[in-house]
């Protein structure tokens, strides 16, 4: 689904075309007659993929793999991949390119609600500080505007305009992968390219998964809850406690996916969040946690990049780090383990 969408933008952008082929008084776009010839349409795709997309990809990976430590963990990664042993966390950088806010970006789009000083939750935010940032904000509002705000302001409504690498998804990872989001960004596009998630377990539900799982089923596990069923979000500090209880169920399953799987982590900040803290404890406890790696924007100075680095490795997580961007340079890697996870096209991701 992916690679045919875009061969149509490739070929009609939306723009008014000259020429187009006219049937009694019907315009039919280039595109549209493509469509209508089988063989034709497939060799217009196969040029694009071929000749624009592929060498694109190829050639803004090989950029990113000349950038410090990024080629041997990548290397590292491509393997973990090609053994099906990595699971991605989607966090909500991810649904940017879809036209959703990041975290922090919803909770200011919450200020017009209350009556908080911005200058109050501007600072718990440059802090890192989210849990005490949605305290904030819920004391201000009531519980139901907030219900709504976040139904609202976390909803696709058209999954055809889901946008940016989280359409590579599919086709990378279709048995697993976990979100902290509480948009549907993902079960949406991952239905429209027909590799559907067999089961969505969200915050509790966690507690199946083992039960439940088979070679043959596919599955989704949304550790913060859906912005649809408020009874199942993690968003304030009392929530987050209650389910990062020692005991509870998300941070058991968690803390076991942790050990048993490469993790990659994709438009996550890698904070002070209680998923990172989690898995901190886990490579203390367990020195042979497997690696996990976490695509990052490359810090602006050493220094900034240095203690990064070694915080994260703390925490058994190897970035692999890349300047411009974002979202180009995370679809330009994930490119790159389409072959070796048997991706749309084998040679999507040559190197």
């Amino acid at each position: 689904m992916f690679f045919e969408e875009q061969v149509e933008f490739h070929l009609h952008d939306g723009t008014p075309v000259e020429g187009g082929v006219l049937i009694g008084g019907t315009e039919f776009l280039p595109v549209a007659t493509l469509r209508a010839d089988v063989d034709a349409y497939q060799a217009e795709y196969d040029t694009w993929l071929d000749e624009i997309w592929i060498p694109q990809q190829r050639e803004r990976r090989s950029e990113i793999l000349k950038l410090r430590a990024n080629a041997k963990r990548y290397a590292d990664l491509r393997d973990a991949v090609s053994r099906q042993q990595v699971v991605p966390v989607i966090g909500s950088g991810m649904s940017v390119p879809s036209g959703l806010p990041t975290w922090s970006d919803f909770l200011r789009g919450l200020l017009p609600f209350t009556k908080i000083d911005p200058a109050s939750l501007e600072e718990l935010l440059q802090d890192g500080a989210f849990e005490e940032a949605v305290d904030l904000i819920a004391s201000a509002m009531d519980p139901n505007l907030l219900n709504e705000r976040a139904e609202h302001d976390l909803r696709v409504d058209d999954p055809s305009a889901i946008d940016g690498a989280v359409r590579l998804l599919p086709a990378v990872f279709p048995d697993l992968a976990i979100t902290t989001n509480l948009d549907d960004v993902m079960e949406l596009h991952y239905r429209r390219c027909g590799v559907e998630f067999g089961t969505v377990l969200v915050g509790q539900e966690l507690a199946q998964y083992r039960q439940m799982k088979t070679p043959t089923r596919s599955f989704l596990l949304k550790l913060h809850g859906d912005r649809r069923y408020p009874a199942t979000r993690v968003l304030c500090k009392a929530e987050y406690e209650a389910a990062y209880a020692p005991g509870s169920v998300i941070r058991e399953e968690l803390a076991l996916l942790f050990r048993t799987n490469h993790l990659l982590f994709l438009g996550c900040s890698l904070g002070s969040d209680r998923t990172v803290r989690l898995i901190a404890e886990v490579a203390e406890s367990d020195k042979s946690m497997p690696k996990h790696y976490a695509l990052l924007p490359l810090p602006d100075t050493d220094a900034v990049r240095v203690d990064k680095e070694n915080l994260l490795a703390k925490r058994g997580i190897y970035p692999i780090w890349y300047e411009g961007a974002h979202d180009e340079s995370i679809r330009a890697l994930l490119a790159g383990l389409l072959d070796v996870a048997g991706g749309s096209r084998a040679n999507a991701g040559e190197q």
